[in-house]
């Protein structure tokens, strides 16, 4: 079995708009719309847990009330940090053995060739993140000043991070800890290795107002294309 958790637990601050990121109007449907799309293209009889803060059920009721087919097979509660709402989003999954993603609501861009690359490796080796170059110049700081990092051995990591789903459970059965800092590090702690796969530049997350407007120029570039203009 296939599965998928979509994180939405936030509700977006950052944004400083009153309507939570992951429902904000991109291209005349939900951000979470366009993302849930990415998955169902890539495969049709995907499982899906969204994972959703409790305040926000009403509104994602109302999004599949206009997009019926945005809709899932479980929403449950996120946590006080992303290792507990994923760890719901977890215990929300059937029994049995398969593979899972995790997956940023937020991240509507991910192209339908960078999950199955995902899944199709994590099948082969246990578990699969995608990675890209880091572009700008990165520098780490201290006590005694800063200095230059190699970014030619750096990579940026998106999602969807994807995991044999027995053992993923059993990494999330241990206590948070705040070197948590997404799903590959909670497999990383304990004692899975990660395989690194090709991710994809446009798998932008949305995070700020700023990201809106590049969201909204990059679909617009990408529904000419499709047409041909």
């Amino acid at each position: 079995m296939r599965s998928l958790i979509l994180v939405a637990g936030g509700t977006g601050t950052r944004m400083n708009r009153p309507v939570a990121k992951q429902f904000l109007p991109l291209g005349g449907r939900p951000v979470i719309v366009h993302t849930l799309a990415r998955f169902r293209e890539a495969y049709p009889d995907l499982h899906v847990v969204l994972v959703l803060h409790e305040s926000l059920h009403n509104d994602w009721n109302d999004v599949v009330r206009a997009h019926p087919d945005a809709a899932v097979d479980c929403v449950v509660n996120g946590g006080v940090e992303r290792f507990h709402s994923v760890r719901n989003g977890l215990l929300a999954l059937p029994d049995g053995e398969g593979w899972v993603g995790i997956h940023d609501a937020v991240r509507p861009f991910v192209e339908v060739e960078t999950i199955r690359r995902c899944y199709g490796t994590a099948l082969s080796h246990g578990a699969a993140i995608p990675v890209v170059p880091v572009k700008d110049t990165i520098r780490r700081v201290g006590e005694k000043g800063s200095a230059p990092l190699d970014r030619a051995s750096l990579r940026a990591v998106q999602t969807p991070q994807v995991f044999s789903l027995s053992a993923l459970r059993a990494a999330y059965s241990v206590e948070h800890q705040p070197h948590f800092t997404d799903d590959a590090s909670v497999w990383e702690a304990s004692g899975g290795n990660i395989a690194l796969v090709e991710g994809d530049l446009h798998n932008l997350k949305l995070t700020t107002p700023e990201d809106m407007l590049s969201a909204e120029a990059f679909l617009h570039l990408r529904q000419n294309r499709r047409r041909g203009e």
